[in-house]
């Protein structure tokens, strides 16, 4: 919401000042504002490795949605910048414990065939959440005047915590993960049964999980079980996917063409620019849904090394045509930042969530992708309290040549995701712990055949077979 506030005349009037007869927020308070949410978001990271390992995922999403009431209602009501900033924090607090847990909930419910489309769709619902923000701002400052301009989008947040509320409470079931590791198989298979319906075969679901469980907890019988061991063996090599493909994220540059999308418009001299952003979010927003049916066919190898060699080359392209200043140098660069946008939340946005959620091992799961929050959201602290003074014009007023800044640390990046990175399209939990601990290079896991996975399902499928038989007998 931030970055889309900032373009907003009545917060422009109540926060900032005039530089060279263009009203801005003064970098300095853009870094306080910016710090809130690093500090809300690393601090719940944390806590969410630790809450929802002993209260459970579903509890935790509870107090998530009551934190993000309590930080949107103090940034409602608030006059001063140091306000603005605790309310900030609170609400980053509360949408950092949603963030660090969503995918985590997902790729612990999702079935095998529906895993990347589902943990995309978190994904989805960040980008609606940005085009919706955008969509307010713009309504707001054309409806209303003074500081409701900027009030009535910030309260209209409330309407999502109030929904995941009522839903985490009345809807969603327990993690099935997290009730096997407490050793309650019962409530397990009932969780399966309430999210995937009658017709889903939920033995053979729980056979596969709790066979995942038993055989890392055999493997780590030794290691201390927390924290440390996100880092020792196979889990250090998972850990350090996941995070790397998340400060990919930092590292591409998203926290300006995701962002400060409206403020940089507004500061070129753009007219309309809030209008032109939130036509870019819409455009966001339908590069993710090409994702959907993408994530499944192509992998998400392809897709997200593919990506990012696309938008590091568009980086170079849009820094370029911004040394150019004239009028059609400033559209072009408004219509690739577009495209830009588009190609990210078709790639490396969308199936980033993927790779969070299903790459983890099962019982270090929450604390991995939490390890991950904590290390992405470092960078993007970086990168946020930089950007104010790259294209700020009372400062650097790089403008839309920051993509050069984006562009150096993307290609070792690129070169990184190409070698290390795995194909984890259609893989159970227990392909993937098989995979990890032997070690298997990232560019064959495609095609890597698994064998404890195969004897596995054909126990289950002897199982069932006997049990028919009995029936039939009786």
């Amino acid at each position: 919401m931030l970055g889309n506030v900032l373009a907003s005349d009545a917060f422009l009037n109540r926060f900032g000042h005039t530089v060279n007869g263009v009203r801005v927020i003064p970098a300095s308070d853009q870094q306080i504002l910016n710090a809130a949410a690093t500090v809300g978001i690393f601090t719940s990271a944390f806590a969410t490795g630790i809450l929802s390992d002993v209260l459970g995922r579903k509890r935790v999403i509870s107090m998530a949605a009551l934190i993000c009431t309590a930080g949107i209602l103090t940034q409602y009501f608030a006059e001063t910048i140091p306000v603005l900033f605790g309310g900030k924090v609170v609400g980053a607090f509360g949408f950092g414990l949603g963030h660090s847990l969503g995918p985590v909930y997902v790729a612990e419910l999702a079935p095998v065939r529906l895993r990347g489309v589902c943990l995309a769709l978190v994904n989805t619902m960040i980008v609606i959440g940005q085009w919706l923000s955008s969509v307010a701002v713009y309504a707001a400052s054309a409806t209303y005047a003074g500081d409701a301009q900027w009030r009535i989008p910030v309260v209209t947040q409330l309407i999502f915590p109030a929904i995941l509320l009522v839903g985490s409470l009345a809807v969603l079931p327990e993690s099935p993960s997290w009730l096997i590791l407490r050793d309650r198989p019962e409530e397990a298979a009932a969780a399966f049964r309430k999210f995937n319906g009658p017709g889903f075969d939920v033995d053979n679901a729980m056979a596969m999980m709790t066979l995942a469980v038993i055989k890392e907890k055999e493997l780590q019988s030794s290691g201390s079980g927390g924290w440390v061991e996100c880092f020792r063996g196979p889990n250090g090599r998972r850990t350090l996917i996941i995070c790397m493909v998340y400060i990919a994220q930092q590292f591409i540059g998203v926290n300006f063409i995701a962002g400060y999308l409206a403020y940089y418009f507004k500061l070129a001299g753009v007219d309309n620019a809030l209008g032109i952003a939130q036509a870019a979010y819409a455009i966001q927003l339908v590069g993710n849904m090409c994702s959907w049916p993408l994530i499944d066919r192509l992998g998400r190898r392809p897709l997200l090394v593919g990506g990012m060699f696309v938008m590091t080359a568009g980086l170079l392209l849009i820094g370029g045509i911004s040394t150019i200043n004239n009028a059609p140098s400033l559209k072009a660069t408004v219509a690739f930042m577009t495209v830009w946008g588009f190609l990210y939340q078709a790639t490396l946005g969308a199936v980033a969530y993927a790779i969070g959620g299903e790459t983890p091992s099962p019982s270090h799961r929450q604390k991995t992708y939490s390890i991950n929050i904590m290390s992405a959201t470092a960078v993007s602290c970086a990168v946020l309290q930089l950007m104010p003074y790259l294209i700020n014009p009372d400062q650097a007023n790089l403008g839309g040549r920051i993509c050069f800044v984006f562009f150096a640390p993307s290609v070792p990046m690129c070169l990184y995701l190409y070698f290390c990175l795995p194909e984890m399209k259609g893989r159970t939990y227990v392909e993937l712990e098989e995979m990890f601990q032997n070690k298997v290079p990232a560019r064959a896991f495609g095609s890597y055949v698994c064998h404890g996975a195969m004897e596995l399902s054909g126990a289950v499928r002897d199982a069932k077979r006997s049990e028919v038989e009995a029936a039939k007998v009786e």
